[in-house]
């Protein structure tokens, strides 16, 4: 996919990986109800391992990740999911609001930080989209691509 493409993208793939199911209700409205130039398509996930397994059969435009799993706290989870899929753009969306966490976080390959209660759906939607575009371009960099 070229990085132009994606100023009009029409669908894009999420893996929500939530253990908690009222967040995982409250995200996935606040990212489908409003005004929006993206078609989500969300699969649920309820821990690491299961998200993980998805990904092996699903194809995801983007992670939106919890920090608080039932196999995974904190920093552990990006570790994971960075390590075996690094190409994947990853959304934190977690209560944790610690900046030490969100510079850390930011630090191990998460392209965006959301704290759960404090962000609109709007939000979720710009976090998602600028994600993705980040990730492009530092993949067109690392390919020594000019933009």
């Amino acid at each position: 996919m070229q990085l132009a493409k994606l100023t009009q993208p029409e669908d894009i793939s999420v893996l929500l990986i939530e253990d908690s199911q009222p967040d995982a209700i409250a995200i996935t409205k606040a990212m489908i109800y409003g005004e929006s130039l993206y078609n989500f398509k969300i699969t649920h996930k309820e821990s690491l391992a299961e998200g993980l397994n998805a990904l092996n059969s699903l194809s995801a435009d983007v992670i939106l990740l919890d920090l608080n799993l039932p196999d995974a706290k904190e920093l552990k989870a990006i570790d994971e999911v960075h390590r075996l899929f690094p190409d994947l753009p990853l959304v934190v969306v977690s209560g944790y609001s610690d900046m030490d966490i969100v510079h850390q976080a930011l630090h191990k390959g998460a392209q965006e930080f959301l704290i759960k209660g404090e962000c609109s759906g709007a939000a979720i939607r710009q976090s998602i989209y600028q994600a993705i575009v980040r990730k492009k371009i530092e993949q067109s960099y690392k390919r020594g691509d000019k933009l």
